[in-house]
């Protein structure tokens, strides 16, 4: 079993597959960034450069950003517009099916970035009685929580859920600039 240390620094889980895709998008909106650059006029970089930074940002929103931090006494899931502070004091269940969802005091949050068990569940090859990745991590770090002494226990907190405003602000100015691009 993974554990979670105490320091600050959380443990993040993601979805490999979707950041290999990420990685190799943007390896292509970099080359075709680069190759416009060197080869393009200055009409065709102003026509077609703000989208595929656009779309280089997209892939970040979807792809990149979704997942989920384990911290010592709780869990940020992190969507792609929100993120939601979970302690685990507030915690009553976690499902990973297809998907990882959580249920809390404040409603069921799912997870958009965080691996779940596959369609046919864990891999064969992880062997009988095996568990997905996310339920393991999420698991240790609540048991270790639970059993941590009264004295270390901090007050009680409730689910926060925030806008993510640094990415949405320049997703809209991204968009800003290709509406400008199409209109000049």
């Amino acid at each position: 079993m993974q554990t979670v240390s105490n320091t600050s620094k959380p443990r993040s889980v993601h979805s490999t597959p979707t950041r290999i895709l990420a990685i190799v998008a943007w390896i292509f909106c970099g080359a075709l960034s680069l190759n416009l650059l060197l080869t393009g006029t200055a009409g065709s970089i102003w026509q077609f450069l703000p989208w595929l930074l656009f779309i280089a940002w997209g892939i970040f929103a979807l792809l990149w950003r979704p997942c989920l931090l384990i911290r010592r006494d709780g869990l940020t899931i992190r969507n792609i517009a929100r993120d939601h502070d979970v302690p685990f004091s507030q915690l009553i269940a976690l499902r990973v099916i297809q998907n990882v969802s959580f249920d809390t005091t404040a409603g069921r949050i799912p997870s958009w970035g965080a691996p779940g068990a596959g369609k046919l569940g864990p891999k064969i090859s992880a062997g009988p009685g095996a568990i997905p990745q996310t339920q393991a991590a999420v698991q240790a770090a609540w048991d270790a929580w639970e059993n941590q002494p009264e004295s270390l226990t901090e007050p009680e907190r409730t689910v926060r859920s925030d806008w993510n405003v640094p990415s949405g602000v320049v997703g809209i100015l991204l968009l800003v600039l290709c509406l400008a691009s199409v209109l000049s």
